[in-house]
């Protein structure tokens, strides 16, 4: 079954086709009375030469620029595109002439009352020469026009192309970088916990096995359901409680129901990992993470909030992981996403309304 995106640039093809066709037939000049289509050398001509035009501008799209221009072999390039451009020029005047016996032009031709040719003056016959360079230019400028705009377009796409396969990588590396200090953390935490037989060594085990489920399998689609998304943070928050102890007051609220929602995996989680990045410190007395999930009938909201605290961290940063999340929030959410952070004097604040309808 077509997707609807596809079904829509099908639809679009099929309009600019007939529009591109079906034009110069309503811009050719006729007599009073005369057919729709006239059987005419003049309009049978026209009507090759666009038929060709367009069939250069799919094939231009489709595999000369993919295959030799974006491959940076400009030579063959160039030569398909002279090759065309000879065949644009010559094949409709060739079948035009071929049909001019057995179609014979009326008094109205293109080009005005008196015909195709212009007058050098009245009474004058019309120059043939003039002619063939008008029809020459006409054709010319056709053919580079459809050589511009598929490479519009096709540039277009490919840029978007390459928009995708680097937001791509951006998650693959996201789901390779389970912190290496954070998982070594949580294991010795699960080893001490274990010793001490304490209870919560088993829910940290499936915590951590729920986190790396998620990372493995389930964060592989384009979008998944929500619920696994807030299962995830769940489980890496617990996992953060267990680690951090008493040394840091985390809390963390999630209102509403998720339904059937979906949502593109590992776009929450940034801010999330931000706060205990930033908002951590056994040294120092009093740290605060707060973090609220908010389920709406269009969509999420999340909030965080962090007591900035000095931190190894913040002197290490690059500030590439929110870069690049706020740039993939851009691209696979435009115009319904709104992220407001705050960095304040003492507090760090992070609020991301997504609507995902």
């Amino acid at each position: 079954m077509l997707t609807r995106l596809l079904q829509q640039k099908i639809l679009m093809h099929v309009f600019f086709f007939t529009l591109f066709l079906i034009i110069p037939t309503l811009a050719f000049v006729r007599k009073p009375g005369e057919p729709l289509f006239p059987l005419s050398h003049v309009f049978l001509q026209d009507t090759v030469a666009n038929c060709v035009l367009l069939g250069f501008f799919y094939l231009n799209y489709y595999i000369l620029i993919p295959r030799y221009f974006l491959h940076r072999k400009y030579f063959l390039y160039l030569c398909w595109v002279i090759l065309f451009l000879g065949i644009a020029l010559t094949l409709p005047h060739l079948i035009g002439r071929s049909f001019m016996d057995q179609v014979p032009d009326g008094p109205f031709e293109r080009g005005g009352p008196d015909g195709d040719f212009p007058h050098h003056g009245p009474g004058q016959a019309p120059s043939l020469f003039h002619s063939v360079i008008l029809e020459f230019r006409r054709h010319v400028s056709l053919f580079f026009s459809a050589v511009f705009f598929s490479f519009l377009l096709k540039t277009r796409e490919h840029v978007s192309l390459l928009k995708e396969e680097k937001l791509e990588t951006e998650l693959t590396s996201l789901k390779s970088q389970i912190n290496p200090h954070f998982l070594f953390n949580t294991l010795n935490t699960i080893y001490a916990l274990s010793v001490k037989k304490d209870d919560r060594a088993s829910e940290a085990i499936i915590n951590l096995a729920g986190l790396m489920r998620y990372v493995i399998k389930d964060a592989n689609d384009y979008k998944i359901h929500l619920q696994l998304e807030i299962d995830y943070i769940n489980n890496y928050i617990e996992l953060q409680k267990a680690r951090l102890g008493n040394t840091t007051a985390v809390g963390f609220a999630c209102v509403g129901e998720p339904g059937n929602k979906k949502i593109t995996p590992l776009i929450l989680i940034t801010f999330i990992e931000n706060a205990f990045k930033y908002g951590v410190n056994p040294d120092v007395e009093k740290c605060i993470i707060e973090i609220g999930l908010h389920i709406t009938d269009t969509g999420i909201r999340l909030d965080t909030l962090n007591k900035k605290v000095p931190s190894i961290a913040h002197e290490n940063s690059t500030g590439i992981g929110m870069k690049n999340t706020t740039e993939r929030l851009k691209h696979l959410y435009p115009g319904k996403h709104n992220l407001q952070i705050v960095d304040g004097e003492e507090t760090y604040s992070v609020t991301l309304i997504l609507d995902l309808t």
